[in-house]
């Protein structure tokens, strides 16, 4: 109980930490938010380009979140292999997981690389 205490305390500690200095850093400055805010309510009119950073924009974000869905699932697996304590039915399922994800992972990373080659491609010839 007394163990359990402590690493309560410790753990409270180290969050109120990361706390403190998240609010001190978000407090120094406002991060590029008036450049943002100027260039989405621009009223000028729409450009091609904008239009295709619109789009790149949409593909990155998807793309992201895909990545995002295959760590966990990478995280997942080596959770499952940690826990399976011998069993092989459990080992092979976490290995499974593990490979696929793996596999997986790898394409999003090269469908992000062409995407952001192709937009960058599009960009500079728009200019």
């Amino acid at each position: 109980m007394r163990k359990l205490v402590l690493n309560l305390l410790v753990f409270i500690f180290i969050l109120s930490g990361v706390l403190s200095v998240s609010i001190v850093a978000s407090a120094a400055g406002n991060f590029g938010l008036d450049d943002t805010a100027a260039t989405a309510f621009n009223n000028t009119g729409i450009k091609k380009a904008d239009l295709v950073l619109t789009i790149g924009s949409l593909v990155n974000t998807a793309l992201s979140f895909v990545g995002v869905v295959f760590l966990i699932l990478i995280i997942y697996g080596g959770f499952l292999w940690m826990t399976a304590g011998g069993s092989d039915d459990k080992v092979n399922k976490a290995i499974g997981i593990f490979t696929n994800s793996s596999i997986g992972l790898m394409i999003v990373i090269a469908a992000y690389l062409i995407t952001r080659y192709i937009g960058t491609a599009i960009i500079n010839s728009l200019k």
